[in-house]
């Protein structure tokens, strides 16, 4: 018994200070795998001290990264205690799966957020209402087709449209959801016939077969505009003449992307808008 105490002893020198600092952890956290089961100190006979070994920093790591990864007190404990290898890799593979879905969510985001504050970052840097040539991302966005685009001149008369596309959005990892707004085919353009023929979202993340596509062109006629103004056509038959006047090629609809309520210095109540139209 004295061999086998003298053993432990030397193996487990760490006191639980500072295998929570080799660790980067708390002393309240270890207390808690210790509780659970999961990683067991020896415990001193003489003085009732717990004490670690430096081999079994490996082990709290595997715990973490398996919390991390979604799996429960429980899922470890199964795993610790000898659950037969196929489970293991059936259950290593499910938390794989999550994070890498996770992960993708994640960029999703990232790449809303970019986009967005981008834009925002034109905000005031021309005119509103002025239609001039500049360069754009190059992005990719999605469509919902609007059900009734005969009477879709506002955001009301197509609310049915614009949750359908933030519902497919919602649930489908691959499509954006941010920065969004809608499309006027250029047809309609020409023919003063203003409605929307979609719904649209934009993404810097690359085009996914059959579910967002590239924008034609980073070449653009743009304009800046607020929801409140109160004749937004005719920023629109500015756009056109713009591009009829500089002997540009429209290749894509007109884009309408509303970002942000913002406040004016009088704190006027508008809705940023981003329009272009990609030429050549």
């Amino acid at each position: 018994m004295s061999d086998n105490y003298s053993n432990e002893k030397s193996e487990y020198s760490l006191l639980v200070s500072d295998f929570a600092k080799l660790c980067n952890t708390t002393r309240d956290t270890l207390r808690y795998y210790y509780n659970q089961g999961l990683l067991l100190p020896w415990k001193n006979p003489k003085n009732g001290y717990h004490y670690y070994s430096a081999s079994q920093i490996s082990s709290f790591f595997f715990i973490n990264t398996m919390r991390q990864s979604g799996c429960s007190i429980a899922e470890i404990k199964s795993l610790i205690y000898g659950l037969p290898r196929k489970e293991i890799e059936v259950l290593a593979e499910e938390k794989i799966a999550n994070m890498e879905k996770e992960a993708l969510l994640m960029r999703k985001k990232i790449a809303s957020m970019r986009l967005g504050m981008w834009i925002l970052k034109r905000y005031n840097t021309h005119k509103p209402n002025v239609a001039f040539l500049g360069e754009i991302p190059q992005m990719a966005y999605s469509i919902t087709p609007v059900s009734n685009p005969r009477y879709a001149y506002h955001a009301a008369d197509i609310a049915n449209d614009i949750s359908t596309h933030l519902s497919k959005a919602h649930n489908d990892i691959d499509l954006p959801l941010f920065p969004a707004g809608v499309s006027i085919s250029y047809e309609d353009l020409i023919n003063k016939n203003y409605v929307y023929s979609n719904v649209v979202s934009l993404s810097l993340l690359e085009a996914k077969e059959e579910k967002t596509f590239p924008v034609p062109s980073t070449k653009a006629v743009l304009s800046y505009t607020y929801q409140n103004t109160d004749n937004i056509e005719k920023t629109y038959k500015k756009m056109l003449s713009y591009i009829k006047k500089n002997r540009l090629k429209p290749v894509s609809d007109l884009f309408s992307i509303s970002l942000i309520n913002l406040y004016d210095e009088r704190e006027n109540h508008t809705y940023f808008k981003y329009l272009f139209i990609c030429v050549e």
